[in-house]
C-alpha cells in the first residue's frame, strides 16, 4: 500500500485583514483538511528585506508586490523546514467551489511530470492533459492563469525555486507566467475549485497605473514576447501529446 503523501496547507493572511480571514477560515473549516495561517509580509514587517537587481520589467514594483512575493517565499521555506511533500499556498481572497482535498488528492495521485498545478480560475483556452475523477480535468494553457489564489507545489523543487527568485524583478504572478525561466512544468484544474472574491480589494495595493511612454512601450514589448514564448511552448506540448 502506498504511503500517504504529507501535505502542508497554508493560508497567507495579512494580520489587518481579520474579515478576510474570518470568511476564509469559514470556508476551509468545512473542508476536509487541517490548514495553518501564515502571517503575511507587509511593507512594515521585519522581514521586509528586497535586494533591488538590474529591472527585467517595464517599471519598479510597489512596496505591495514585494511584500505579496516574499510571503509566497516565506510559504515555501516553512514548507521545506516542515518537511512536508506537497505545498498547497492559498490567498485569503479566495472563494471555495469544490472539495479541495479530493482535488488535490487526485493530482498528487497522477503519473504527471508536473511542478506547480494553479487551482483557480484558467483561461478559456485550454487542452485536457488528463481527466480526473470528480468531473476534473488537468489542463494546460497558452499562458499560465494571473494570479496566485491558490496552487500546489511539490516541496522537492521549492529550494532551486527559491535560488532562482532570490533576486526578483516582477510581481510573483507575472514571474509564474514566465515558468521557463524558473525551470517549472505548471498545469491548471478545470473546473477550478477556487475562485477570486469580487468584494475584496487587494491587500497588496494598487500597481502602479501612471507609466511613461518609455515605460508603456517596454510594457508592450515585454508582454508580446512573454506570451509568444509562452504560446509556442504551449504548441510544443501538445504537439508532444498527440
Amino acid at each position: 500500500m502506498e504511503a500517504p503523501h504529507n501535505v502542508i496547507w497554508l493560508l497567507i493572511n495579512v494580520a489587518e485583514a481579520s474579515d478576510r480571514l474570518r470568511d476564509a477560515r469559514s470556508q476551509l473549516n468545512e473542508q476536509d483538511f487541517s490548514w495553518q495561517r501564515l502571517d503575511a509580509v507587509t511593507p512594515k514587517s521585519d522581514d521586509f528585506v528586497y535586494e533591488k537587481s538590474k529591472t527585467k520589467w517595464y517599471r519598479d514594483l510597489t512596496d505591495g508586490e514585494i511584500a505579496c512575493y516574499l510571503s509566497h517565499r516565506k510559504a515555501w521555506r516553512q514548507a521545506i523546514d516542515s518537511k512536508a511533500d506537497y505545498l498547497v499556498v492559498l490567498e485569503d481572497d479566495l472563494i471555495v467551489q469544490s472539495p479541495l482535498k479530493k482535488v488535490v488528492d487526485e493530482l498528487i495521485k497522477t503519473d504527471l511530470s508536473w511542478d506547480m498545478i494553479k487551482l483557480f480560475e484558467t483561461r478559456k483556452k485550454r487542452s485536457v492533459v488528463r481527466s480526473l475523477s470528480h468531473d476534473f480535468d488537468i489542463v494546460d494553457t497558452p499562458t499560465v492563469p494571473i494570479a496566485t489564489t491558490g496552487y500546489i507545489i511539490k516541496v522537492s523543487c521549492l529550494a532551486e525555486l527559491l535560488d532562482s527568485t532570490s533576486r526578483f524583478t516582477r510581481p510573483i504572478d507575472v514571474e509564474l507566467k514566465s515558468y521557463w525561466e524558473l525551470n517549472l512544468k505548471i498545469f491548471s484544474v478545470y473546473p477550478p475549485p477556487i475562485r477570486i472574491s469580487e468584494d475584496n480589494n487587494s491587500t497588496i495595493g494598487v500597481r502602479q497605473g501612471d507609466l511613461s511612454l518609455f515605460q508603456r512601450l517596454k510594457k508592450i514589448k515585454y508582454n508580446f514576447f512573454s506570451s509568444l514564448r509562452g504560446r509556442l511552448g504551449y504548441l510544443c506540448r501538445r504537439m508532444k501529446r498527440l
